[in-house]
C-alpha cells in the first residue's frame, strides 16, 4: 500500500512575482489565495471590474466549493463569477448548444476530456498564448508541477502543441468499505472461508469481492448493514465507468489504437471487444451486480453513494470526492466507520478509472472576457486553491499539483518520508487515491471524437446484459457490430471530405 511520499517530489524552483503581497495590502489583506500567483509587476488586477463571467461546470463537490470560494476572487478582482453547476448530462447538452451557436454564453468551461475536449477542442481557446505572454499572469509549474498523465488527458487533444485546458479536478474511482464490519467479522469470515478479506491486496480479487458480499448478506444482521455491496448499473455513464474498472483489471480494453487513452484520436481503428478478456470481464461484472444490492441495476454513482452513506451496503466502487459526504458529514450513518483501498484485482491488475477534467476558455467569448477568464483559471488552478479544495469540510477531489501534497505532508508528523498521522485525519482516503494513480493501477478511458456515440452503445448493452441476464458472447458481438458501424460511418465521412 502506497503512503504519502510526495514530500520527496523534487520540483524545480519556480520564482513567484511578489505582487500578491502588494495586492493584499491594497485590497484589505483578503488576497491569501493571490499571494503565490505569478502576476507580472504592473498588472492591473482590477482592470475587469464589474464584468460577470459564467462558469459552466458539472454539479460535483469541487464545483460547489469553488462557488463559495469565488467570493474572494471577486473581492480582489472586481469580477463576478457565476458558477453554473448542473448534472452531467444537462451540462454536456448546454455546453454543446453554446459551442454550436457560437454565442459565448459560458466564458469559462469545465472541460471534460470525453465529452468536450474530444469533440469541441476547436471551440476552445488555445491557452499557450496567455501563459507565454509576459504581460499576463501565468500558471506556475505548468511544465512540472502537474501530474503527467492528467495533463495528457485533460490539456491536449491529438498532439501536444496546443493546451486547451488546465487540469482542474482529479476524481478517481476507489473502493469504499465498512471498516467496522470488516474488523468485527474478520475472524468469523476467515474461519469459514480460509482467507483474509482485507481489501487492497492482490489476493482481494473481484471473485473474492463477490464471495465477501455474499457472506455479508448471509451472516451480518440487516440492522448492521443490509447488503454486502452496491453498484451503479443504471443505463447511465456510471455503468460504463463501473464496468471499465473490471475490464481493465482483466487486461482488456475497448480499443488498441496507440495514444487513444492519452492524447486522444479523432477516430479508432482497432476494436478489441471480441477478445476473450472482454467476455471474461462481462461475465465477472454480471456476477458482481448479481451479488450486490438488487437496486444496483437502477443505481448510478449518486444512488450508490447515498446507499453507502445510509448504512445499507458494506462495499462500493465510487469516486473519491465523496469521502467527506460519506465519512465526515454529521448526518452520515457511517461517519468514522469507512475504509478505503484500490479496487479489487482481476487476472492482471487492479484498475481504477481516472475521471478528472480541466478548465478552459470559450473561444467565442469576447477578447476582454477571455483575458478575465484566464485570470480566474490562474487563480482556480493555483496550489493554494487546490489545497483549499482538499482541506474543505465538504470534501472534493485531490489536487492536480504535486506541490500541494508536499505541503500537506509537511503539516503532519514525518519519519523517513512517511506520513504517520494521516490515518488520524479526514484525509485517510489519500493513500488509496495515490495508489490508484500509480501507472500499474490507473485506467484511462478512450478519448475519441465519437466517444458520445461509443458510450451510448456500451451503456445500453451493458445495462441490458445485467438487467436481462444476456449472454456475454452475444453482448460482445452486438457491441462489436455497433462500434464497427460507427467506425464505418466515420470513415465514409472522411472520404467524402477528401
Amino acid at each position: 500500500m502506497i503512503t504519502i511520499l510526495l514530500v520527496s517530489f523534487k520540483l524545480e524552483n519556480t520564482s513567484t512575482i511578489n505582487n500578491g503581497d502588494a495586492l493584499g495590502k491594497e485590497y484589505g489583506g483578503i488576497s491569501a489565495s493571490f499571494k503565490e500567483l505569478d502576476i507580472p509587476e504592473g498588472y492591473d488586477i482590477r482592470q475587469f471590474e464589474g464584468m460577470t463571467l459564467s462558469f459552466i461546470v458539472e454539479n460535483n463537490i469541487s464545483a460547489n466549493i469553488f462557488s463559495h470560494e469565488s467570493e474572494e476572487f471577486s473581492k480582489v478582482t472586481g469580477i463576478n463569477v457565476k458558477t453554473r453547476a448542473m448534472d452531467y448530462e444537462t451540462m454536456v447538452k448546454k455546453m454543446n448548444l453554446d459551442f454550436i451557436s457560437q454565442s459565448g454564453k459560458y466564458q469559462i468551461i469545465y472541460v471534460d476530456p470525453y465529452q468536450t475536449l474530444n469533440r469541441f477542442h476547436s471551440y476552445l481557446e488555445v491557452l499557450n498564448q496567455y501563459n507565454e505572454n509576459p504581460d499576463y499572469p501565468h500558471v506556475m509549474g505548468l511544465g512540472d508541477d502537474f501530474f503527467e498523465n492528467q495533463k495528457y488527458v485533460c490539456s491536449y487533444f491529438g498532439k501536444k502543441d496546443s493546451i486547451y485546458s488546465i487540469p482542474f479536478d482529479s476524481t478517481t474511482m476507489i473502493m469504499y468499505y465498512r471498516k467496522d464490519i470488516f474488523e468485527k467479522y474478520r475472524d468469523s469470515f476467515f474461519k469459514e472461508m480460509g482467507y483474509d478479506w482485507t481489501p487492497g491486496t492482490p489476493d482481494f480479487t473481484w471473485k473474492r469481492y463477490c464471495e465477501v458480499a455474499k457472506w455479508i448478506d448471509e451472516n451480518v444482521p440487516d440492522n448492521e448493514v443490509k447488503y454486502g455491496s452496491g453498484h451503479m448499473a443504471q443505463e447511465h455513464n456510471s455503468i460504463f465507468c463501473d464496468f471499465s474498472n473490471v475490464l481493465a483489471s482483466y487486461g482488456g480494453d475497448y480499443f488498441s489504437d496507440e495514444d487513444i487513452s492519452t492524447l486522444g484520436l479523432e477516430s479508432f481503428e482497432h476494436v478489441d471487444v471480441l477478445d476473450g478478456k472482454f467476455t471474461r470481464a462481462l461475465d465477472m461484472y454480471k456476477d458482481i451486480v448479481k451479488t450486490s444490492a438488487p437496486e444496483s441495476v437502477n443505481w448510478n454513482w449518486t444512488d450508490t453513494a447515498n446507499a453507502f452513506r445510509n448504512g445499507e451496503i458494506a462495499m462500493m466502487t465510487n469516486w473519491d470526492e465523496n469521502y467527506s459526504y460519506i465519512d465526515h458529514d454529521l448526518q452520515s450513518s457511517v461517519r468514522g466507520k469507512v475504509g478505503y483501498s484500490i479496487l479489487p484485482y482481476g487476472d492482471e491488475r487492479s484498475a481504477n478509472i481516472y475521471g478528472g477534467s480541466g478548465i478552459g476558455i470559450n473561444r467565442y467569448a469576447s477578447e476582454r472576457e477571455k483575458k478575465a477568464a484566464w485570470l480566474y483559471i490562474v487563480w482556480a488552478t493555483s496550489k493554494d486553491m487546490q489545497l483549499k479544495v482538499l482541506m474543505h469540510p465538504e470534501g472534493g477531489s485531490l489536487p492536480t499539483r504535486k506541490s500541494a501534497y508536499s505541503e500537506v505532508a509537511q503539516k503532519y508528523k514525518m519519519d523517513d518520508n512517511e506520513l504517520l498521522s494521516i490515518e488520524d485525519t479526514y484525509l485517510k482516503h489519500v493513500k488509496a487515491v495515490m495508489n490508484a494513480w500509480e501507472s500499474q493501477n490507473i485506467y484511462l478511458r478512450p478519448k475519441i471524437s465519437s466517444f458520445y456515440e461509443v458510450e451510448r452503445v456500451l451503456v445500453k448493452n451493458l445495462h441490458e446484459m445485467v438487467e436481462y441476464d444476456r449472454d456475454s458472447s452475444v453482448v460482445s458481438r452486438d457491441i462489436y457490430k455497433q462500434l464497427e458501424e460507427i467506425r464505418r460511418k466515420e470513415a465514409e465521412l472522411v472520404e467524402e471530405d477528401n
